[in-house]
C-alpha cells in the first residue's frame, strides 16, 4: 500500500506546480479581461436628447431598405431621418439584449425607460425591423394600432457596433 501512495503523491504535486508556474494562464485571464472591457465599450449605446421643437424638414427622407442596412446606405449615428413604415407592435423581448444591458451601465435610468417596437416595410409583413425605440410617454400619446401606416421621425443612434432608431415623432398616414 505504501508503494501505491508514494507513486500517486508526486503526480498531484507536479500537476499543481505546473499550473502555478505556467505564465500563459495569467496571460489568458488578462486577455479575457481585455476582451470583456472592449466588448463593454463597444456595446455602449447612446441616447440622444429630444429636440425642443419639431421641424419635419430637418429630417432626411430615406427608403425603408436603408433603415435595414444603414451602414451600407451611408447612414451614421446622429443622422436625423424620416421613413414610411407600418407599425406592428411593441415588443416584449429585448431586440439587442446584450448590447442593451451593457448600455444600462452608461445610462442606468434613461435607457431602461425606452420602449422597443417593431415595424414593417409593407402591410403584407415584409421588411421586419425591431430596433426602433420610443419613450412610454410618446407611445401613449400616439396610440398606434397594428398595421397603421406611419411616418417615423427619429435619429439614428449608436448601439454597440450597430445603430438603432430613436424615435422623436410619429405621424399617422391616411391612405385612400
Amino acid at each position: 500500500m505504501k508503494q501505491t501512495a508514494d507513486k500517486a503523491t508526486p503526480v498531484k504535486k507536479s500537476l499543481f506546480r505546473h499550473l502555478r508556474s505556467r505564465p500563459s494562464g495569467r496571460r489568458a485571464w488578462l486577455g479575457v479581461l481585455i476582451l470583456c472591457g472592449l466588448l463593454g465599450i463597444c456595446a455602449c449605446g447612446q441616447l440622444r436628447p429630444y429636440p425642443d421643437t419639431f421641424d419635419p424638414q430637418a429630417y432626411k427622407p430615406i427608403e425603408y431598405q436603408d433603415l435595414l442596412a444603414p451602414k451600407a446606405a451611408g447612414l451614421h449615428a446622429g443622422d436625423k431621418i424620416r421613413v414610411k413604415a407600418y407599425f406592428w407592435q411593441y415588443v416584449d423581448y429585448d431586440p439587442a439584449m446584450i448590447r442593451n444591458y451593457l448600455t444600462l451601465l452608461r445610462y442606468p435610468i434613461r435607457w431602461y425607460r425606452l420602449q422597443w417596437f417593431a415595424i414593417y416595410r409593407t402591410d403584407d409583413l415584409t421588411g421586419y425591423y425591431d430596433l426602433a425605440a420610443i419613450t412610454p410617454e410618446l407611445g401613449e400619446k400616439y396610440q398606434l394600432q397594428r398595421l397603421d401606416p406611419v411616418m417615423i421621425y427619429g435619429e439614428l443612434s449608436q448601439l454597440g457596433t450597430g445603430l438603432f432608431l430613436q424615435v422623436f415623432h410619429i405621424e399617422k398616414i391616411v391612405e385612400d
